[in-house]
């Protein structure tokens, strides 16, 4: 099948620890080499680029005197490490005749609508002075409930936040495979992936990992193309090894796996809350609020609440599931687990006299929630 790769101004790339840090714990500088020379090639060609990098933790686990998977642990090697990578980029990106710019960010950076558009409008001016925005999560101050699963995310957030016209993942891997390739020698690289397809696969291939230095694995290089693909977005998963392999993508090279965008797109904020969003509780409804929100895309009320399972506050993401487990739709919430204990089950006139104000009729606007595929919680 022909790849449909659109007419390329600005394309997200995301390289992977497994690609830029060697087995020892060391820079891999032919690596960087290479990446910095194809972008600026591609620059040359008229077509921007944004850098999503991995490799921060990693190599500051390598000057650490102790290693660990502790929170501290992880800030204290992002601390060392992020320096030390972006040294290695600005210097090659040098030899090639351009400059790296370096944001760090975080789940509240493009939460916020101030921060997203003070982000976008820094990426947007580094574009156009054709440098090189590289971007990383900032992990020395990312908690473990604020950090982005995985740079993957991130990069797939960074579509939106440019505009992105092509979204590449470059790591260890050809591309998709039907099985995990190191438990299965006889796994099979998919040249073109579906929306659907990849729905398929999340659930086929859950609990499977593949090794490596990146904290996502196979599920995010799944779960962020979908992602992309929600905003219109096509991308492709390929082996960063392979000899101008970013030259050859953007010309249609049937390199890697090829992710087709969805037609029927989501928005940009409820792609975030369908595919970035990590739910912090659940909410228990019953079996007419899960039919309301599921066929009539109705806003939760809490007359169709039962309870509550964990600690958050109003803004935060949480799941909603029927008492089975069953999930139903993710959502951001207008009220913190406290309130939602106090009214679930009453009729929504009755919220003011019970709290003493009403922020909103429903505890989650059908603005702010997305369906799920009904998995078990």
């Amino acid at each position: 099948m022909t790849r449909r790769i659109p007419d390329l101004k600005r394309i997200v790339i995301k390289i992977g620890s497994s690609s830029l840090i060697s087995a020892n714990g060391s820079i891999n500088e032919r690596m960087i080499i290479e990446v910095s020379r194809q972008i600026s090639l591609l620059n040359q060609k008229g077509i921007k680029v944004v850098l999503v990098s991995s490799g921060a933790v990693a190599a500051g686990r390598s000057v650490l005197p102790e290693s660990g998977s502790s929170l501290d642990n992880i800030q204290a090697a992002a601390a060392i490490g992020q320096p030390i990578l972006m040294r290695y980029f600005q210097e090659f990106f040098q030899i090639f005749n351009m400059n790296a710019g370096q944001l760090l960010l975080t789940h509240e950076d493009l939460r916020s609508r101030r921060r997203y558009l003070n982000a976008r409008n820094t990426i947007n001016y580094l574009l156009e002075k054709d440098m090189v925005p590289v971007i990383n999560e900032n992990d020395s101050v990312s908690t473990e409930e604020i950090r982005f699963s995985d740079n993957d995310f991130l990069a797939a957030l960074c579509t939106n936040l440019i505009n992105a016209d092509l979204f590449i993942i470059l790591s260890n891997i050809d591309g998709v495979a039907d099985k995990n390739p190191l438990l299965h020698p006889d796994a099979r690289i998919y040249e073109t992936l579906g929306v659907g397809e990849i729905e398929s696969l999340i659930s086929t291939l859950k609990g499977e990992t593949v090794l490596g230095m990146g904290r996502g694995g196979i599920m995010t290089k799944l779960r962020s193309p979908l992602m992309a693909a929600r905003y219109g977005v096509p991308s492709i998963i390929a082996n960063s090894s392979e000899e101008n392999i970013l030259l050859r993508l953007v010309e249609g090279d049937p390199l890697g796996t090829y992710v087709e965008p969805d037609e029927s797109q989501l928005n940009a904020w409820r792609a975030y809350i369908a595919h970035a969003m990590q739910p912090r509780a659940v909410i228990t409804i019953d079996a007419g609020a899960a039919q309301a929100l599921s066929r009539s895309k109705a806003s939760l009320l809490a007359s169709g609440i039962i309870s509550t399972s964990g600690t958050f506050q109003r803004g935060d993401g949480v799941l909603c599931c029927l008492e089975d487990g069953t999930e139903v739709v993710k959502g951001i919430v207008e009220y913190s687990q406290d309130e939602v204990e106090q009214i679930a089950g009453k009729n929504s006139s009755e919220i003011e006299n019970i709290l003493g104000y009403a922020h909103r009729k429903s505890v989650i606007h059908r603005d702010n929630m997305v369906t799920v595929q009904g998995a078990r919680a």
